[in-house]
């Protein structure tokens, strides 16, 4: 049986998302995965899956690290070449730029097993210059020449090969997929009582945002766009989120005198009751992968609203039905979507989405192409280990 080391540091939001429904799939399928992971940016969904992969034989690491280059990285980068040296995985896949870094630090220090990145959004996406991008790219440019990578949206593709030079051998185009049995549209009666839970009437358009409350999801153009005349009086914004911006985002919201317009609320272990309230999804953010959101979302069947940026912008070529684009941080052009987005729920056109869900973003369909790529990983190591077998016999 295959054995899978994941690594993760974030224990939270998108990144997190990831890794639990791919090690929920390896487990359905008789593959438990071991675990290392960072409580410093943990949840309660990472404390379940904790228990979940301890519960059904697998083996976890707390790394004790967070995201940001640190003192801490030293006693991580030890315990976790100690629990590979004692697990001895098939293959190693790594998430996210401190756990790929950290990962892909192994075989440099003897330990020979094949290692798979997914960077869930490579800091470059960004566009800014500057030290602290030229160092992001060239800790990329360097461990992506080990092992192989796997990029979620096009953008990040482009500029693994063009700007950090990795070599198209070792990337591979697999998009996040969906739980789209779990994210389904509710019936009318259980979506109109959650909405009046909210206090949200019946002639009111709900769109709804959800996302760490950072500047790479750029909450404050959300709100500018919000404000602005073109969006009816009568569309109300559901935010849901956290972060390091709260306080800046709760400033922007009483200067431009919009917080009877916004419901928020900070947190949930299961957003689908937040999606199956709303009537569209917006999306504000600089740059992603391939967000979790917007694919709930259309599993949910919910017209989707997003910024022209890399990961976004994929959304623009998937032919959905109900689907408006803004140039990124451009508050009053997506003010202009917000509205012809109202205006068209009016017509009650048929949606697509749902079904594009079901036919492009299944887990079998995207995990699946991951296990492959696990197996041809792994397949030189097991060459290895017979020919060293055979060897050891015939000596007998």
């Amino acid at each position: 049986m295959l054995r899978v080391l994941l690594v993760s540091e974030p224990g939270n939001a998108g990144v997190f998302r990831h890794v639990e429904t791919l090690a929920r799939w390896l487990m359905r399928r008789g593959m438990v995965p071991d675990l290392a992971y960072s409580s410093r940016r943990g949840s309660d969904r990472l404390v379940r899956l904790v228990q979940e992969i301890t519960d059904a034989g697998g083996h976890t690491l707390d790394l004790k690290t967070s995201n940001a280059p640190q003192a801490a990285d030293g006693p991580a980068m030890i315990a976790l070449h100690a629990f590979v040296r004692q697990r001895r995985p098939d293959v190693i896949h790594a998430h996210s730029s401190k756990a790929g870094a950290l990962a892909r630090a192994l075989p440099l220090l003897g330990l020979r097993i094949p290692v798979l990145y997914t960077a869930h959004g490579y800091y470059g996406l960004t566009g800014r210059r500057g030290l602290k991008s030229t160092f992001y790219n060239a800790v990329e440019a360097v461990l992506g020449r080990i092992g192989r990578s796997i990029t979620l949206c096009q953008a990040e593709t482009d500029l693994a090969a063009s700007t950090l030079r990795i070599p198209r051998t070792r990337l591979h185009l697999v998009r996040n997929p969906v739980d789209a049995t779990h994210f389904q549209p509710a019936d009318a009666a259980t979506r109109l009582a959650k909405r009046h839970e909210l206090g949200v009437g019946d002639d009111t358009l709900l769109l709804g945002w959800v996302g760490r409350l950072a500047p790479q999801k750029d909450p404050l153009t959300l709100l500018r766009a919000f404000a602005d005349h073109a969006v009816p009086a009568n569309v109300k914004l559901y935010l849901l989120g956290e972060g390091e911006m709260e306080a800046e985002c709760t400033a922007l919201v009483d200067q431009l005198g919009i917080a009877h317009r916004i419901i928020r609320r900070g947190y949930m272990t299961d957003p689908l009751p937040f999606y199956q309230t709303l009537d569209g999804l917006i999306s504000t953010s600089a740059y992603e992968g391939c967000p979790y959101s917007l694919l709930e979302a259309l599993a949910c069947d919910l017209p989707l609203l997003v910024s022209e940026a890399p990961g976004n912008i994929d959304f623009t070529t998937f032919g959905l039905s109900h689907c408006w684009s803004a140039p990124t941080a451009d508050a009053s052009a997506m003010a202009q979507r917000i509205a012809a987005w109202a205006a068209d729920l009016r017509s009650k056109r048929p949606s697509n989405h749902r079904d594009i869900a079901l036919r492009q973003f299944s887990e079998d369909e995207c995990f699946g192409t991951i296990l492959r790529e696990y197996e041809t990983m792994a397949q030189p190591r097991d060459t290895e280990a017979c020919q060293a077998w055979n060897m050891s016999t015939s000596q007998r």
